[in-house]
């Protein structure tokens, strides 16, 4: 079971980290990397449709050209007229007036106030009012609230969480909402589990974020991380899809690739947020 010791946000200076004198390191640690954090051992790029970019010589270049290409989607399904949402399975209230779907406040341009528990290696923000406000018996963490902050603290929870093996098939099991690939999804994961591991010691930490969309039911957040493999670092983009369901932003799985990972040079862009 995840440890819930908060520890309050510090800043810190971003840096890629990457070791000079390796240009296959790049591609080489991210795809350790998108197996991890995505939750499955195969690769993400066939259960969830992250992109990696090639390696050598101009490996730097081309990963600071990939981040737009993360957004080329359309927004995720919008509210229906007749849709009714369901209260917050944990009792977390929702925020009052302003809606922030009618305004720029959901783009929260400045990083909410955030503590950070231990889960596994890693660290998972919470905070009393957003979430998480429940903790399954499987030991990960859920419910959020339905607000900017909710969408983007479930978003960053589900992606540290995946990353540690003893959590990952039950949390996929309760994130991911009833849709056609559902099935598939759970299916690639559980196969992915059973196919081994690489066996380096990879840490991931959250350090910033984009909120892409939100209108109180569905969200789309970008998540920047700083995945580190056997101590040489690297930065990664993870866009997640999102969905309120039965009281609770769940994956939608609509799409067959409702997260997807891409590389990053760097992290200019990104609202800084972190542990």
């Amino acid at each position: 079971m995840p440890n819930s010791r908060p520890r309050p946000r510090r800043s810190a200076r971003l840096s890629s980290g990457t070791p000079s004198g390796r240009p296959g390191f790049v591609v080489a640690a991210l795809g350790v990397a998108l197996l991890v954090v995505a939750g499955v051992v195969v690769s993400v790029l066939a259960a969830f449709g992250g992109e990696a970019p090639g390696g050598g010589e101009d490996a730097p270049a081309e990963l600071a050209r990939s981040t737009p290409t993360l957004d080329a989607r359309a927004d995720p399904r919008p509210a229906g007229a007749g849709d009714t949402l369901s209260p917050s399975r944990c009792g977390l209230s929702e925020p009052g007036a302003p809606d922030p779907a009618e305004s720029e406040e959901w783009r929260l341009a400045i990083a909410p106030e955030t503590s950070w528990r231990d889960v596994d290696v890693n660290l998972a923000p919470s905070a009393p009012a957003t979430g998480p406000g429940e903790t399954h018996e499987a030991g990960f963490a859920s419910c959020f609230q339905r607000s900017p902050e909710g969408a983007l603290f479930a978003a960053a929870n589900f992606l540290v969480q995946s990353n540690t093996a003893g959590l990952r098939g039950p949390l996929l099991d309760h994130a991911l909402a009833p849709g056609p690939h559902r099935d598939a999804l759970l299916a690639a994961s559980k196969s992915g589990a059973e196919s081994g591991s690489s066996g380096e010691l990879i840490r991931l930490q959250i350090v910033g974020y984009r909120m892409l969309a939100f209108d109180g039911q569905t969200a789309r957040v970008d998540v920047a991380q700083r995945v580190t493999v056997d101590g040489a670092s690297n930065f990664i983009a993870a866009v997640v899809d999102l969905e309120w369901v039965d009281g609770d932003w769940r994956i939608p799985t609509d799409d067959p690739h409702p997260v997807r990972m891409q590389a990053l040079g760097d992290v200019g862009g990104y609202v800084r947020w972190g542990a």
